[in-house]
């Protein structure tokens, strides 16, 4: 939420950006909220969009960019008809205001299961009924605290969702004031070490489902991507979930969380039953992992533009500069 609520002056890697809705600005929304309704927040939230619209000019400048090559990008019954333009950089900063009225009614429990339409659900109701843990791979393309809704719908499924610690602290304190009971454990963490993936594999292990997004590489470690054609251009993703996965010998899948005309739908794709990295084409495994991430990214970005929620230069980030990479494997 930072880097859509705050300035910098150069492009950079997306851990850098600063979140200015603090803790205090969180509080601030949910009184709003708990007072007004969803309908008194939305016209509260309509002038503050505006201000961070006018003020916010590199988060502008990302959002026109990635409408422009979903514009481009060649499509059946394409989302974007006509160039896109200041009121579609708008109509995007809205969207995303939205997002936060959502992500609190889900944290406070508005949000129940009966406003959700599951596609594919019957994956994870398989899942459910034997007791297996899984690893899902989400991204910021939607709204991932509506997942909270498969705990819903099998009360003895766990979810825990790795997040970044710089980014996600204070949604983590207010997600745990509001609802102590939200079916949600939020592991916070900038790399995963042998102590998290222990924990992580014990969770699999009772049938809990590990939440790991696929769309933002690590800060720490930049050699730990791969990259994929995104749009028309070469994107770094990380390798990280796929790693990750193939620790723990459980199916994978991929869940995009959407806002749709009517509501949200959750779409469950299942990616593989096992991820195996054979030692001698490890390189090349995950890079088809992650090539087959970035298609199913790009196919419901295509279809929901407006539901993309990276506000940085998603192509271009500092550390994971592909010209740079390639200028220093010619050793230029």
């Amino acid at each position: 939420m930072r880097n859509f609520f705050g300035r910098t002056a150069e492009p950079t890697h997306w851990a850098s950006f600063e979140e200015r809705g603090v803790y205090l600005g969180l509080r601030i929304m949910l009184g709003v909220y708990r007072v007004l309704g969803r309908a008194g927040f939305s016209v509260f939230l309509m002038p503050v969009v505006f201000y961070f619209f006018l003020f916010s000019g590199q988060t502008r400048r990302a959002s026109q960019n990635f409408l422009q090559r979903v514009y481009e990008t060649p499509t059946e019954n394409p989302a974007l008809k006509d160039q896109p333009n200041w009121s579609s950089a708008f109509r995007h900063f809205y969207a995303f205001g939205q997002s936060i009225l959502d992500k609190i009614a889900a944290w406070a429990g508005d949000v129940q299961i009966d406003d959700i339409t599951f596609e594919n659900g019957d994956i994870f109701d398989r899942l459910a009924e034997k007791g297996r843990g899984a690893v899902m791979i989400g991204s910021h393309l939607g709204n991932m605290e509506v997942c909270r809704a498969l705990s819903q719908k099998h009360r003895n499924v766990k979810l825990n969702v790795l997040v970044h610690t710089k980014h996600s602290e204070n949604f983590n304190r207010l997600i745990r004031d509001v609802n102590p009971d939200a079916g949600i454990s939020l592991i916070q963490t900038t790399e995963i070490g042998p102590g998290t993936a222990m924990r992580l594999q014990e969770a699999v292990d009772r049938g809990e489902i590990v939440v790991i997004v696929g769309d933002r590489t690590p800060q720490s470690r930049s050699d730990r991507h791969g990259w994929a054609p995104f749009l028309g251009k070469q994107a770094p993703f990380p390798q990280g979930p796929y790693i990750l996965a193939s620790l723990f010998k459980c199916p994978v899948l991929l869940i995009f969380c959407i806002k749709q005309e009517d509501g949200y739908h959750i779409k469950l794709e299942r990616f593989a039953d096992q991820i195996d990295l054979p030692r001698k084409r490890r390189d090349e495994v995950l890079q088809s992992h992650i090539a087959r991430f970035a298609r199913r990214l790009e196919f419901h970005a295509l279809r929901s533009p407006y539901q993309w929620f990276n506000f940085f230069d998603f192509w271009k980030q500092a550390g994971n500069d592909l010209n740079q990479k390639q200028r220093e494997d010619e050793g230029v």
